[in-house]
């Protein structure tokens, strides 16, 4: 309804701001110019010269009732008198000056002026007239009398006692009408015009075509906003995983990019909303087993009383372990929602990476293997000291963890023209490629099924990006193409 509306209301505008604009001198006046003018001056002259005044006003009675004629053309005498008695308009004079050389002479010397008007009436006309065809019985029109003055007979048959012009306009030749028909007057019928040239028809044809293509494209249009509203109508009743199709989708206009927008929007959504769920399964489940170990731990200690000493150790020990998971995942959702207070201060990079290091040495020789700490020159970047400390801590103690003994774990400080990149390095396994994707979601501890609660991955990149940088892993390969260890790498801008 909108779009038609729209539609009729444009058109209304257009219209009066047309008939608003428009004088009365832009009314189109129909005239004949160059060769057009001469044939039909040509031809007027060489109807007055053959059979005089009376056949050219015969042929333009004819011409005025034919279905197809827009205008009707005067023949006009000095005094504005036209020959057919028609009516003449009142600015005939005026008109005339604009086209002086519209005339022709009859015999007697005398001139006629040829003045083109609109028909106005002539759809009218034709829709009286049954597909263009006139009647056969309509009245013809009066002529002047050239030598008296007065209505000369009508234009058709020549009444009873005249002579009869041989194929004159009744078409009957020397025979004259059959009996039936004199006293009748006959006059021969116009042609009818082909059905396509019919006003009403080309109306319809123009109506109609409209009509298709106005539907064409209000489905076109409506289309993809019904399957729009469909889908928010399914997103809204928790059906996460809903998508467009590709016919919407492959759309190159702005519905398309919507459309390609609301799935990227849903799958957003739902990522979200199974990242919420697989979080508090997970949470669950890492608080389900201290607990029941706890529980076990106060059973064993009511039946023998004389262990309490070492059930106490293991209770405490259980509790630690409760606290820091509280910790981590209050760390991971202050980072994660934005909540967490940054504090962003110049951080000396290469002091704050030695303080790391220096726990890590320990270790790393508890384990039987060595850490080495590779930089030339002091950095400073504006960042949270703390969370990146906590960030650089988390990766190098994985990189000891993972990396065989009797081998090393590189910590490289580099500087560049932007930024500043920290690798840290290990000669473990690394990751199977299928896990790579996976290791900063919550939880997620591919290899080390026992060790961590799978969030430390996840609040180092965190906090590294809180700190406005970038952290990225990947596995490093030999030159026959086999993994030989893990790479770690964060980037920070120099400010």
């Amino acid at each position: 309804m909108a779009f038609w509306g729209a539609l009729i209301l444009a058109g209304t505008l257009v219209w009066a701001v047309n008939e608003v604009s428009r004088s009365k001198d832009d009314e189109p006046k129909p005239v004949w110019i160059g060769p057009q003018l001469r044939l039909v001056l040509g031809s007027a002259q060489l109807m007055m010269d053959s059979g005089g005044i009376q056949l050219l006003g015969d042929v333009l009675q004819r011409w005025e009732e034919d279905p197809m004629s827009r205008d009707k053309i005067l023949l006009l005498n000095h005094q504005g008198e036209d020959y057919l008695q028609r009516d003449v308009p009142e600015n005939w004079a005026e008109l005339l000056k604009e086209q002086p050389e519209y005339k022709v002479q009859d015999k007697t010397g005398q001139s006629w002026f040829l003045l083109a008007v609109p028909r106005h009436e002539f759809l009218l006309d034709w829709l009286r007239s049954g597909r263009g065809i006139m009647s056969s019985r309509s009245i013809p029109a009066q002529r002047i009398d050239v030598q008296h003055s007065q209505p000369a007979r009508p234009h058709g048959p020549p009444a009873s006692g005249d002579a009869v012009e041989p194929f004159g306009p009744t078409g009957f030749g020397d025979k004259g009408p059959p009996p039936e028909m004199q006293g009748v007057a006959v006059r021969a019928t116009m042609p009818m015009p082909p059905v396509w040239f019919h006003p009403a028809f080309l109306l319809a044809a123009i109506l109609g075509t409209s009509l298709l293509v106005s539907f064409w494209l209000a489905w076109y249009f409506a289309s993809p906003v019904r399957q729009l509203k469909q889908a928010l109508q399914s997103l809204a009743s928790d059906h996460w995983l809903t998508q467009l199709g590709p016919k919407v989708t492959g759309r190159r206009d702005e519905f398309g990019a919507v459309a390609r927008s609301f799935n990227q929007m849903a799958q957003s959504v739902e990522q979200a909303i199974s990242g919420q769920r697989r979080l508090l399964h997970d949470v669950s489940h890492e608080f389900r087993s201290p607990l029941a170990r706890l529980q076990i731990l106060v059973g064993l200690a009511r039946q023998t009383p004389s262990e309490s000493a070492m059930v106490l150790d293991k209770v405490e020990a259980e509790t630690q372990k409760l606290n820091a998971l509280v910790e981590e995942i209050l760390t991971y959702s202050r980072l994660e929602s934005g909540a967490a207070a940054v504090k962003l201060q110049q951080v000396d990079l290469l002091e704050l990476l030695e303080s790391v290091a220096e726990d890590g040495r320990l270790e790393a020789l508890s384990q039987h293997k060595q850490l080495l700490v590779k930089a030339d020159a002091v950095v400073l970047v504006h960042a949270d000291p703390d969370l990146l400390y906590r960030a650089l801590e988390n990766l190098i103690r994985n990189a000891i963890k993972f990396t065989p003994a009797d081998t090393q774990v590189t910590v490289e400080l580099l500087r560049q023209e932007q930024q500043v990149q920290v690798k840290i390095s290990d000669q473990g396994p690394g990751v199977a490629y299928d896990d790579l994707a996976k290791l900063f979601t919550p939880f997620f501890r591919g290899q080390s099924k026992k060790d961590g609660v799978g969030l430390g991955l996840s609040i180092a990149k965190r906090a590294v990006e809180s700190c406005g940088g970038e952290l990225k892993l990947h596995n490093l390969y030999a030159a026959s193409g086999i993994a030989c260890g893990f790479q770690a790498v964060i980037s920070l801008p120099l400010k």
